[in-house]
């Protein structure tokens, strides 16, 4: 017992090292962009102020990650990690998009629960919501469903025994549930409902 809680603060120690370093690296960037635009070297002022936007988006993606919840009630939590796609998520309209996501099982059920927000990502569940109100729910399997007082949009495949919930959680947000061998779409309420989506607007 004694070494693991020697390790999970080991782990914490690290992360909090890692985020103090990009926060130095991002400041850094921020002086060296305003010297050359000083000196009138605009391209490299712009390389630099990217660099800073990617390393503010790591911190942002670690942020998110503190969201995920690793003692779900009725879930076993597996694992989880945050990603940054920089400018390169420019290629599908989505830079500087940051994400989180956990892993989970019940029984047989896997799971997987991301928050995303920025671009194009962030903003799937409005687009998922807005279809979905447009059409009434017409898809078969898809329907509106409230989480925590948020709107969501629940698609789940009796056949297959799968489905996705995307929840909308203010203008930037998006909280994706999706599940493979789920014996009931609750399942994936259930799991949706132990994210603090209120602190996690607040938050962001």
């Amino acid at each position: 017992m004694k070494k693991l809680l020697g390790i999970a603060l080991l782990l914490m120690l690290i992360l909090s090292l890692a985020a103090q370093n990009a926060q130095k690296e991002a400041l850094d960037s921020l002086e060296n962009a305003k010297g050359l635009i000083t000196k009138g070297d605009l391209m490299k002022a712009q390389e630099e102020l990217n660099y800073a936007q990617a390393k503010i988006s790591e911190i942002m993606a670690e942020d998110l990650l503190k969201h995920i919840p690793e003692k779900p009630k009725d879930f076993t939590f597996e694992s989880k990690e945050a990603s940054s796609l920089g400018q390169a998520g420019a290629i599908i309209g989505s830079a500087n998009s940051v994400a989180a996501m956990g892993h989970y099982s019940k029984g047989e059920a896997t799971f997987d629960l991301s928050i995303t927000m920025g671009g194009a990502v962030g903003q799937a569940g409005n687009l998922m919501s807005g279809l979905a109100a447009m059409f009434g729910g017409m898809a078969t399997g898809t329907s509106q469903v409230r989480v925590k007082g948020y709107t969501g949009t629940l698609d789940y495949d009796r056949e297959n025994n799968s489905g996705s919930l995307t929840i909308s959680v203010g203008t930037k947000l998006s909280v994706i549930v999706s599940g493979e061998d789920v014996k009931s779409p609750e399942d994936l309420k259930a799991l949706a409902e132990q994210v603090d989506l209120a602190l996690l607007e607040k938050s962001f």
